[in-house]
């Protein structure tokens, strides 16, 4: 996953506001809405045993190991514009977007979506 400069200096002021200055930022993928998977941002004060931990510039972004197949390959950035404010993952894998643009499909590696159709997940939501 490649981190973008804004989003880098994004987590580092929020760490500042949240005086958690040594916390990660977890890229979280969970099942559930329209689409079937969804992301979520969130600082935690440690990783987990069972992530990825990638370090740009000081800052930790993790991932679960059982999520990573979902993002690889995304392009994490932060974006303040007059379309909003928040977190943003470029994912080459996510295809099939909601209206609303919280959720989306991704194939999964090793799923065939011929078999029980496409395996589906929920897209990022701002902080």
């Amino acid at each position: 996953m490649l981190v973008t400069r804004d989003a880098v200096e994004e987590i580092r002021a929020w760490q500042v506001r949240d005086q958690r200055p040594d916390s990660v930022f977890r890229v979280d993928v969970r099942l559930g809405g329209c689409r079937g998977f969804k992301l979520f941002f969130d600082l935690e004060e440690t990783a987990a045993a069972d992530d990825v931990v990638t370090e740009i510039e000081g800052v930790r972004v993790v991932v679960q190991e059982d999520g990573l197949p979902l993002v690889a390959g995304s392009i994490l950035d932060f974006e303040d514009s007059y379309r909003g404010r928040g977190f943003r993952l470029a994912n080459p894998r996510a295809r099939n977007a909601c209206g609303c643009g919280t959720s989306f499909m991704a194939d999964y590696p090793g799923h065939d979506p011929d078999d029980e159709g496409t395996v589906v997940a929920e897209a990022p939501s701002p902080n």
